[in-house]
């Protein structure tokens, strides 16, 4: 009777043997991340796997999490080694597809790992691309982005929208406080600036008539009428 417990003894040992090797991976790292299988990514994690290694497309792991807003799987990559700052073949950090897909929450994550971020310069990448995703721009003015901040150039956020032909992100600035009549380093407001845009910016009526929608005037338009007493002759007022 004695040896069934040795018999048994050796039978768990060879089960808990069995249990502590990690199951391999079953799909690639990409198809892990595209299909958001959180535990597959974990498996690739504890076989060694490159977390580094660029796709075809030149995106890291940890951009295409970025730009898909996986938090829990950018997290995953981000606390096992993943690069937080390296650039894609188009030259973006994780935090700049974040930003340029609206992820925030992403964003967010990769501040709490000490990813840098110039909520300015990340403003004024957005315009500049024609980005008006309100949740990016409201997380970078909350982070102290201003609407109406000149560039060294003297070109507000507004006129830079305004000249890129970027109609939605010059609403989106306007929503969001922009300064109807500043002028640019050139003196020109932004409507002085929409109406001499030139016919290869198909945008320019509408980009017209939304900051007019929004009040804008051209200085000419909004200065006092001469006291001539020209209205007075033509309403019959006394002079």
């Amino acid at each position: 009777m004695k040896p069934l417990p040795i018999l048994a003894l050796l039978l768990l040992t060879l089960l808990l043997g069995g249990c502590s090797a990690p199951p391999e991976p079953t799909i690639s790292l990409y198809r892990a991340i595209q299909v958001g299988d959180l535990d597959q990514i974990k498996r690739h994690i504890r076989s060694g796997t490159d977390l580094n290694q660029p796709d075809p497309e030149g995106d890291l792991p940890l951009h295409v999490a970025a730009r898909a807003g996986q938090v829990s799987i950018a997290r995953e990559l981000a606390g096992n080694g993943a690069s937080l700052d390296a650039r894609n073949k188009a030259g973006q950090t994780p935090m700049d597809l974040a930003l340029v897909h609206g992820k925030t929450k992403v964003a967010e994550l990769l501040l709490g790992y000490g990813v840098p971020l110039d909520p300015q310069t990340a403003l004024v990448t957005l315009v500049g691309n024609g980005v008006s995703d309100r949740d990016a721009f409201d997380f970078l003015i909350r982070r102290g982005a201003d609407t109406n901040r000149p560039d060294p150039q003297g070109e507000p956020p507004l006129h830079l929208a305004i000249r890129s032909g970027h109609l939605e992100a010059t609403r989106r600035l306007l929503q969001r406080g922009a300064d109807l009549n500043r002028p640019d380093g050139a003196g020109r407001t932004p409507l002085a600036l929409a109406q001499s845009l030139g016919p290869e910016v198909v945008t320019a009526r509408d980009i017209i008539a939304t900051l007019r929608q929004y009040g804008a005037r051209l200085p000419a338009e909004t200065a006092p009428a001469p006291n001539d007493g020209s209205t007075a002759l033509q309403t019959g007022e006394p002079q």
